[in-house]
């Protein structure tokens, strides 16, 4: 038996129609790079455009791109991350290009892949990647261009943060931009927001907004006063291979940093830190079954952790939760709490190991 990360695709859809709706008429596009922050890249886009009739996607790299565009063809897929001159070729006919420099720019448009549909990634504070707004304009603005701009979009550093001074200054940036561009006849796609921005109560409306750790069911926003309304996809459960009555006094796993204060049972289940189970949880952790929680005992380990069942007798074989479901002391965002991180880290960090079923 093996560690299973359980995936609901009805929460997805359940998702995505929340942010629809908020977000309508903009177009949705799903972002779904890093295998859908955990959750499986090719199954959630395959759902996603046959059930939800989703045509445009995002991913992060040229490799992500070619893995969706080899199974899904008929789709379209937005890269966010830069694509070298040499990485051109391997491009797949149904991607988009991001172009964040002029030095990418003059590659694409010097190149025999100079008719690649590309979308300008336009700086506005974030400082990460991108054109400053002034060489966005100036590319749209050359009647000599071969570039084929099919967009423009920024992204935020600040939209899941409760101080706005620095969100409403990039929207002025951006807003800024987007009236010179129009000014220059730019009809292409415009998209700023993402998954918090668009849970703002104020907000830029424009073509599409990016669909990230939204669509899996989490509220970034500040106040998360959407998290009524979103369902978590992600559920991981772990079989218990082994039980044993331990002395107190007795110690478990590495290091001794457990010991029993009394007599009691040890369980062991196969998961650890190589699945994506932090070995921050060591003494902290968490795990349910039958609507009971167990603690952690001792030092998380590559392949199992360690659970005190106290008096219990529970069957090898049984699936507890150790991520995800309804109990608090399991809920992802309870764990990315209690490891001072985010939702999204600990659901990337799920490893292929971990088999998905949907």
């Amino acid at each position: 038996m093996e560690a299973i990360c359980r995936v609901s695709l009805n929460a997805i859809s359940n998702n995505y129609s929340y942010f629809k709706d908020r977000a309508n008429p903009s177009q949705i596009i799903p972002v779904v790079k890093a295998n859908a922050y955990g959750h499986g890249a090719i199954e959630v886009t395959r759902h996603l455009h046959r059930e939800m009739g989703v045509h445009l996607f995002a991913v992060a790299t040229l490799e992500e791109a070619q893995e969706l565009a080899s199974e899904i063809p008929d789709i379209s897929i937005l890269i966010f991350s830069r694509i070298f001159a040499s990485e051109l070729a391997g491009r797949p006919k149904n991607a988009i290009v991001s172009i964040g420099s002029m030095e990418d720019a003059s590659a694409v448009a010097n190149s025999e892949h100079s008719g690649a549909s590309v979308h300008l990634n336009v700086n506005t504070g974030m400082n990460r990647l991108g054109l400053s707004p002034d060489q966005a304009t100036e590319l749209i603005a050359n009647p000599k261009s071969t570039l084929d701009i099919r967009g423009v979009y920024s992204h935020y550093s600040s939209s899941d943060t409760s101080d706005s001074r620095t969100y409403d200054r990039q929207n002025q940036i951006f807003k800024n931009f987007i009236m010179r561009i129009r000014q220059h006849g730019f009809k292409g796609m415009i998209h700023l927001a993402n998954s918090a921005a668009t849970l703002h109560d104020t907000w830029e409306l424009y073509d599409a907004i990016r669909l990230g750790i939204g669509l899996y069911g989490y509220d970034t926003s500040p106040g998360k006063h959407h998290q009524q309304y979103l369902k978590p996809a992600m559920e991981i459960r772990a079989p218990l291979v082994r039980v044993e009555h331990v002395r107190a006094g007795e110690s478990v796993s590495y290091a001794e940093r457990w010991q029993a204060a009394v007599n009691t049972n040890i369980g062991t289940l196969r998961i650890g830190y190589a699945d994506g189970y932090s070995r921050a949880l060591t003494n902290r952790g968490r795990v349910t079954f039958q609507a009971k929680t167990y603690p952690v005992a001792g030092t998380v380990t590559m392949d199992h952790i360690m659970i005190d069942l106290g008096e219990d007798n529970v069957p090898s074989g049984s699936m507890f939760t150790v991520m995800g479901g309804n109990a608090p002391a399991v809920k992802i965002a309870s764990i990315a709490e209690r490891l001072n991180t985010i939702t999204y880290e600990v659901c990337c960090g799920i490893s292929p190991r971990v088999k998905r079923e949907y």
